[in-house]
């Protein structure tokens, strides 16, 4: 049988109720190139509208191919999770291979299954009964040395003594951004001249990170069969998360022993590829078989009842931030207003005949990716210098 690299696009996706998620890209040698391979992301959970994500494997030269490459997401199928029971939901294309679900309360005496129709043949999950997700007992921080990050913990609650646990995390941020200098007036290089607001624009803003990186657990040596103190983000005194309000909304799942030990596999060929001992994508567990047993499928799909999520919140008086812009202000360099613009400079503070100029990080917010109208509608700061119209 012939033997050829491949590279497999496996697209990370995230059990929470509406999913998001990020394409990894490492090259692997999986066995014959003449046959196709299904890559498939998702799980069951119950009450939710899950994602499943399905993409094919490409040959090693489809970097040099657009038209391949740009194919690669093109999965039209028949997408649907059922139950022992009789009940089923029916996926609904979103386009490039996203299935959307609405998935129902799960029993957890029934087993359930997904169930993909592609191309003439069929693949599905083994079926599984929902598994229960302990809660989060805690989410805390700490800055033991304010010349030091800030660390953020997670605690588990107890389980059964004696029966370990395998967890899954990840986590989303948002965090509120003020410049240094709140000005009404800026300098708009398109019109070339100083724009008059009535209120800052730009003073104030917010960031959003939904991250794909999954941090993995056990408490198989744990005492207690709980996890305590675990780091699962680790801030620097100088990152803007911490300046003024920040936010991280923790979801947890519990896994089986055989899908812990997929994610783990899973984690080396995402962050370790390259070594000489490094798994191949075809060692990869899998609780996913086709019809066709000469198919290759990669992925593994979870059953759960629900997840456990945590909300924590860092304000600037809890922590110490050091902020190291240089917010020096004067007449800028030399030049136009465009020439000190496209220096790097902006307009902090205009009118009774002043004109101060500084660096564009310290007056306008987007420079440091935070948009001004991004105020989540949970966010407990209000908008300083002005109200969003409801």
């Amino acid at each position: 049988m012939k033997k050829s690299n491949l590279i497999i696009r496996i697209l990370v996706i995230l059990s929470i109720p509406v999913v998001m998620g990020c394409v990894e890209q490492f090259e692997a040698n999986i066995g014959d190139v003449s046959t196709e391979g299904l890559v498939v992301e998702g799980d069951i959970i119950s009450d939710s509208t899950m994602i499943f994500q399905l993409s094919r494997t490409l040959p090693l030269d489809a970097d040099g191919n657009k038209d391949l490459f740009d194919t690669y997401l093109d999965v039209n199928a028949e997408v649907s999770v059922k139950g022992s029971d009789g009940t089923f939901w029916t996926g609904v294309s979103q386009g490039r291979g996203r299935y959307q679900v609405e998935i129902g309360t799960l029993r957890p005496d029934v087993e359930y299954h997904l169930e993909i129709h592609y191309k003439g043949d069929m693949y599905q999950s083994e079926p599984q009964k929902p598994l229960e997700t302990r809660k989060i007992d805690d989410l805390s921080f700490k800055q033991p040395d304010l010349e030091g990050p800030v660390s953020i913990l997670l605690d588990t609650e107890e389980g059964v003594e004696g029966q370990a646990d395998y967890y899954l995390w990840y986590f989303e941020e948002d965090w509120e951004v003020h410049a240094l200098y709140s000005t009404t007036a800026l300098f708009d290089p398109e019109k070339d001249k100083i724009v008059v607001y009535d209120y800052p624009p730009v003073a104030q803003g917010w960031c959003y990170n939904g991250t794909s990186k999954i941090i993995l657990g056990t408490t198989e040596k744990t005492k207690g069969n709980k996890i305590a103190g675990k780091v699962i983000q680790t801030i620097e005194n100088t990152d803007n998360r911490i300046s003024v309000l920040y936010s991280i909304r923790l979801t947890q799942r519990n896994l089986s022993r055989q899908e812990y030990e997929y994610y783990q596999v899973r984690s080396k060929l995402d962050y370790d590829m390259g070594g000489l001992f490094t798994p191949q994508p075809s060692e990869l567990p899998t609780n996913i078989t086709c019809s066709d047993p000469n198919r290759k499928v990669i992925g593994y799909v979870g059953c759960n009842m629900g997840v456990s999520q945590k909300q924590l919140y860092i304000s600037e008086e809890e922590v110490f931030y050091r902020n190291n812009y240089k917010c020096d202000t004067g007449t800028g360099p030399a030049g136009s207003y465009l020439d000190k613009y496209y220096a790097g400079y902006q307009i902090c503070e205009y009118g009774d005949g002043i004109l101060m100029w500084s660096t564009i990080k310290c007056v306008d917010v987007r420079r440091s990716g935070a948009d001004p109208q991004g105020r989540p509608s949970w966010w407990p700061n209000p908008y300083l210098y002005h109200k969003e119209s409801e």
